[in-house]
């Protein structure tokens, strides 16, 4: 602990004047000023004493600079309470961001977060357990990278003949001497307790108020240690720099100059040759507000970026918000139907189903794009994460309008009914290939494969795989179940209550399709209860 040079009481770290504060005199000090009364001399020793805290029910471990600051309850499990376990001397790491975020600000960030998810439970609100959150630096590593030496890359340009329009393709190999250091968002998180998913959600961090290391600044404050190695990282390190040194390589003037044409490097060419290392990582301090929320053996969590206030937290969805407005939504909808029947006598009971048709395709479609976007986003599988097409928008309109211009009748009958027989062929055709495009997106789920990444995304992957088969069981039901629907809406023979009963099996299957999907995505966003060895380096599944 760090004691006051005035009364001798204990200081904390006060994020908003950015100064050890005395609550006993009221004085101020500069942290960099101070010294830790645990360590010999804290600018030059390599460690600093922690005391160590672990909970009993998951093993995970928090480090205070304050022996008498209890640790109440486990944030990564959710235990009643955590257990002092010993002293230790921690390496010091290099840096460290000191917290710029205080508590009233991450709880209302976290708070404004929440607002903007409709059909999340209320619970996620509660001011008691949001009063959870707690200030944690989370243990970082920050890598730089050299390139020197002879640079291989491969290059190519297009060259035109501007008398016959003949093009093709040239092939380069751009061989120059370079020297260049990569800096600057290369981090990753150094404990396993804390996980990736989160972590890459909260980034990036910056420099602004970086400082060296002073155990002043965790005052009042919990530490995670770092259990993981920096040579883990080394592989996925040097990816994530190549593109950018090949970029800057292939930019250069004298690369432009060199050649009679515009070229350009090809980046992904497993021919490249960079005589690139990565130094030595550099060891820093991050802070995060972090809070968890256990229910049976279910956990989710919630953290902020203590610099940025970024937010990322699990938000489960509540089936019966999202049910009751389905249902407000549906009864909307088909009183909206009845009453322009009554209204309107040209309006037949055939356009009811016809509608009801069209809303189960569309219902379809968008459940399952969000589906993908929901395991593309959380993998980070840019080849299953979708853009949204305009074009199913189009075709879904032109579809309910052929639809009305073909049930009613009216005057021109004759046209009419042609233009609608016309216009839902058409569009059937354009949502049937766009709902192939889909399809063939979900397929690319089965083959990923995360074996070493985080518990939560293995979870969501091993979850998406399992829903792909009743998922895509009842949307086929459901589709060829719609395309039936077509030649009886041609067709026009069927009575007002034929009608209404073949729209009721369309409404149930949209709804039990809305089911599926609702349980799926309100279960992917709920972990295990992590379990950890003695020493907090590794996760164990229940």
């Amino acid at each position: 602990m760090i004691y006051c040079p005035t009364c001798g009481a204990g200081l904390r770290f006060d994020i908003d004047t950015q100064m050890m504060t005395c609550d006993h005199c009221m004085n101020r000090f500069s942290p960099e000023k101070l010294r830790d009364n645990t360590a010999d001399d804290a600018k030059t020793e390599q460690t600093y004493d922690s005391f160590v805290y672990v909970c009993p029910s998951c093993g995970g471990s928090l480090n205070t600079t304050d022996k008498n600051d209890a640790v109440g309850f486990c944030p990564y499990c959710g235990g009643a309470s955590m257990i002092y376990e010993k002293m230790r001397r921690d390496w010091t790491p290099d840096t460290i961001v000191p917290f710029q975020i205080n508590k009233e600000q991450c709880k209302k960030l976290y708070c404004d977060e929440v607002k903007k998810h409709l059909f999340v439970s209320k619970k996620f609100r509660d001011p008691t357990l949001i009063e959870g959150f707690r200030g944690i630096y989370m243990p970082y590593y920050s890598f730089q990278g050299v390139l020197d030496g002879t640079v291989r890359l491969k290059a190519s340009g297009n060259e035109k003949d501007v008398g016959s329009y003949n093009y093709r393709t040239n092939h380069f190999d751009v061989v120059a001497n370079a020297r260049y250091t990569v800096t600057g968002g290369m981090t990753h998180d150094a404990s396993i307790a804390f996980d990736d998913h989160i972590s890459e959600h909260l980034e990036p961090y910056t420099d602004k108020g970086r400082k060296p290391f002073h155990p002043a600044f965790l005052s009042g404050f919990y530490a995670e240690t770092g259990d993981v190695k920096s040579s883990e990282y080394g592989p996925v390190i040097w990816n994530e720099m190549a593109p950018e040194v090949v970029k800057k390589i292939g930019s250069a003037k004298e690369v432009e100059t060199a050649s009679p044409e515009s070229i350009w490097v090809d980046a992904a060419s497993q021919d490249n040759y960079l005589p690139m290392r990565v130094l030595p990582a550099e060891r820093k301090l991050l802070p995060v507000w972090f809070m968890s929320y256990r229910r049976g053996n279910k956990i989710t969590y919630a953290a902020v970026n203590g610099q940025t206030g970024k937010v990322a937290a699990d938000l489960p969805l509540s089936p019966l918000r999202i049910l009751i407005a389905a249902a407000i939504g549906a009864a909307a909808i088909f009183a909206l139907l009845f009453i322009a029947m009554h209204i309107l006598p040209t309006l037949p009971a055939a356009t009811t189903l016809g509608v009801c048709s069209m809303l189960g395709f569309v219902g379809m479609y968008l459940l399952q794009h969000s589906y993908l976007s929901t395991v593309g986003n959380a993998l980070r599988q840019k080849e299953v994460t979708p853009k949204f097409p305009l074009v199913f928008i189009v075709w879904s309109v032109i579809a309910t309008i052929s639809i009305i211009l073909l049930t009613t009748d009216g005057t021109a009958q004759q046209n009419r009914a042609t233009m609608g027989l016309m216009g839902t062929v058409a569009a059937t055709i354009g949502i049937c290939v766009t709902f192939f495009r889909q399809t063939k997106l979900t397929a690319q789920i089965k083959k990923i494969n995360l074996s070493s990444d985080s518990m939560l995304t293995n979870g969501l992957l091993v979850e998406a795989k399992k829903f792909n088969v009743p998922n895509g069981i009842l949307r086929g039901v459901m589709f060829a179940t719609m395309l039936c629907f077509i030649p009886i809406i041609i067709n026009g023979t069927w009575g007002v209550a034929g009608y209404y009963a073949l729209s009721a099996v369309a409404a149930a299957e949209r709804f039990a399709l809305a089911l599926m999907h609702i349980f799926f995505q309100t279960k992917v966003a709920q972990r295990k209860i992590p379990q950890f060895n003695k020493k907090g380096a590794a996760y164990d599944e229940n």
